[in-house]
C-alpha cells in the first residue's frame, strides 16, 4: 500500500524553464530511496516528464491513496508547487501535505502564513526529517520535536531547530530511478550519440559562497562527498540496469577532490564502461593531469561557472576566480580536446555597460562552444536577495502573490539595468557566443540567422549605448512571444 507520494511540479508557462531536465528529479529520487529502505511505500510522480498540469498532477497523487503527498518546491516552479496541493487539498483535505525543497527552506514562514494547504514545511536535507515525520504521523504521534520542520501548532507557526546534515551520505541508497520513467527523460540538444540519460550527483555542500547561489546555505559550506567506488558503482548500475549511456553530473563542484576524480575515470577506463559525461567544475580546481583522464573516461564537455569577464565582477559576487583564471582552464580543456561550455550573469552586482562588454570580450576572446548566460536572479537565502531587499528592489510579499503570473519566475536583479534590458542582453549574448564559437553550425537556426548580421561594433553599441539597448530590448520584448 502505497503511504508517500512525492512529486516534483509541473512546469506551465511561468516557470523559467520550458523542457524537463536530462534526468530524474534527484531530491525526491533521493527521499523515495530513504523511505523505502525504511520499509515505508512510496509513489514518485515527475510531472514535467509526463507532461500534465497540476490538476492531473494533483489528481494521480491522489489517486495513488498515499496519505502524506510532498512535494519538492524551487523558486521557478513554486507557482506550479503551490497550485498542485491547493489542488490536492481541494480534492481531499484530509491528506497531508508537505513542501521542501530550497525555496521552501528560505521561505518556510511565509508559506505556512499565506497557504493553509500547506501543513508542514520540511527545510534543507530531507531524507531523516521525512523518514520521522512519516513514522509519526503514521503512527499518531506528535511532530513537535522533530528537526528540521516548520509547521503549525494551535494555530502558531512553529519552527523547530535546524537539522545536523548526514555526514556520511556514503551511506544513502542510490536514488529510486525505477520509480521513474528512465527511457523518457531527452538528451541534451547539442548530444548526438548517446541514446539514453541520467543525473547524477555525488556530493552535497560548497565550501565558496558565491552571493548568487543557495547551495552553501541550503546544504552547507563543508563539502560531504561519496567515494570514487560508490559513484563508478552508481554509473555502471544506470548503465546495465536502464540502458544510461550518457551522464549529466550534477554537483556544482564535480572536481574539487581531484584524487577521488582520478580514480573514478580509472575505474571507467580498467572496466571499459561504455560511456560519455559532462561535468560542471570551477576554472581554478583543474589541471592537466585531471583533464587528461576525464577525457580518456568519456567526458566530452566542462561546464565552467565563468560568471563574468570582468575581475571586478567576479570579486564582488564572491566568486574568487580571476579572467586569466578562466583562460588558463580554457587552454587546458580544449590541449585535452574536451568541449567547453560557459555559464554567465549578466546584470552582477554593481555591473555597469563596461563590465558586461567584458563579458562579451571573453567571449570573443576565449570561444567557448556553448554558453548558458542569464540575468540575475534573486533567490530567497541568498547575499543578492539580502542587497536587493536592503536597496528596495524587492519584498518578501513577491514570494506569496503567486497568482500574478508575473511572479510566476524568480525576479531579476534589476538596480541598474531594466528586466528587459537584462533578458536582451541574455539574448544577445547567446547570438554572440554563436558567432564566436566553433560549434556555431550547431546552434538554432535563428541564432545562427541573427549572428550572421551581428558584427563586433553594432553588438558593443548595443551594449554600451543606453537609448540604442532599451530601444532594442523594448523591440525583442514585443518580439519574443512570435520567436522560436
Amino acid at each position: 500500500m502505497i503511504q508517500v507520494c512525492l512529486i516534483n511540479p509541473p512546469l506551465d508557462k511561468k516557470t523559467t524553464s520550458k523542457f524537463p531536465m536530462s534526468g530524474v528529479p534527484l531530491g525526491i529520487a533521493y527521499l523515495a530511496a530513504y523511505l523505502r529502505e525504511k520499509k515505508i511505500e512510496v509513489k514518485a510522480i515527475d510531472a514535467p516528464i509526463l507532461g500534465i498540469d497540476y490538476r492531473k498532477t494533483a489528481e494521480l497523487a491522489v489517486e495513488s491513496g498515499a496519505k502524506i503527498i510532498g512535494i519538492s518546491c524551487l523558486t521557478e516552479n513554486r507557482y506550479a508547487a503551490l497550485k498542485t496541493l491547493e489542488e490536492i487539498k481541494r480534492i481531499n483535505s484530509e491528506i497531508v501535505t508537505i513542501i521542501g525543497g530550497l525555496h521552501a527552506t528560505f521561505t518556510d514562514r511565509l508559506l505556512l502564513d499565506n497557504y493553509s494547504f500547506i501543513d508542514i514545511v520540511v527545510r534543507g536535507e530531507g531524507e531523516e526529517t521525512l523518514y520521522e515525520l512519516v513514522k509519526n504521523i503514521n503512527n499518531k504521534k506528535p511532530i513537535d520535536k522533530i528537526l528540521g520542520i516548520t509547521f503549525r501548532k494551535d494555530g502558531k507557526i512553529m519552527s523547530n531547530p535546524c537539522r545536523q546534515f548526514i555526514s556520511n551520505i556514503e551511506r544513502l541508497p542510490f536514488p529510486a530511478y525505477d520509480l521513474f520513467p528512465m527511457d523518457s527523460y531527452p538528451l541534451p540538444p547539442d548530444v548526438k550519440d548517446a541514446k539514453q540519460t541520467s543525473l547524477i550527483t555525488t556530493s552535497r555542500g560548497c565550501p565558496m559562497g558565491c552571493k548568487f547561489c543557495e547551495t552553501s546555505m541550503a546544504w552547507g559550506r563543508k563539502v560531504r562527498s561519496t567515494s570514487a567506488e560508490r559513484l563508478y558503482k552508481e554509473v555502471e548500475y544506470l548503465n546495465k540496469k536502464f540502458g544510461i549511456d550518457y551522464i549529466r553530473f550534477a554537483d556544482d563542484l564535480f572536481t574539487l577532490k581531484k584524487e577521488k576524480v582520478i580514480k573514478f575515470c580509472q575505474l571507467v577506463i580498467k572496466n571499459k564502461l561504455m560511456i560519455k559525461f559532462r561535468i560542471q567544475a570551477r576554472v581554478d580546481t583543474v589541471d592537466e593531469e585531471m583533464l587528461d583522464m576525464l577525457k580518456k573516461a568519456g567526458c566530452d564537455l566542462i561546464e565552467y561557472g565563468a560568471e563574468s569577464g570582468s575581475d571586478r565582477i567576479l570579486k564582488i559576487m564572491g566568486k574568487n576566480i580571476t579572467t586569466e583564471k578562466i583562460k588558463k582552464a580554457v587552454e587546458l580543456t580544449r590541449k585535452a580536446g574536451i568541449g567547453l561550455k560557459y555559464f554567465l550573469i549578466v546584470g552582477s552586482l554593481e555591473e555597469k555597460e563596461e563590465e558586461t562588454w567584458e563579458t562579451f570580450r571573453l567571449i570573443k576572446e576565449t570561444k567557448p562552444d556553448w554558453i548558458g548566460i542569464n540575468a540575475l536572479t534573486i533567490y530567497p537565502g541568498t547575499e543578492v536577495y539580502n542587497v536587493a531587499k536592503q536597496k528596495g528592489l524587492i519584498n518578501d510579499r513577491l514570494w506569496i502573490d503567486y497568482i500574478n503570473p508575473k511572479t510566476g519566475n524568480a525576479p531579476l536583479y534589476t538596480e541598474y539595468y531594466s528586466k528587459k534590458e537584462m533578458i536582451f542582453l541574455a539574448q544577445l549574448g547567446h547570438v554572440w557566443s554563436c558567432k564566436n564559437s566553433p560549434k556555431r553550425e550547431e546552434y538554432p537556426k535563428f541564432e545562427k540567422f541573427i549572428a550572421r548580421f551581428l558584427s563586433e561594433s553594432l553588438a558593443k553599441l548595443l551594449v554600451k549605448n543606453k537609448l540604442v539597448r532599451k530601444t532594442a530590448a523594448n523591440a525583442a520584448w514585443v518580439l519574443s512571444p512570435f520567436l522560436p
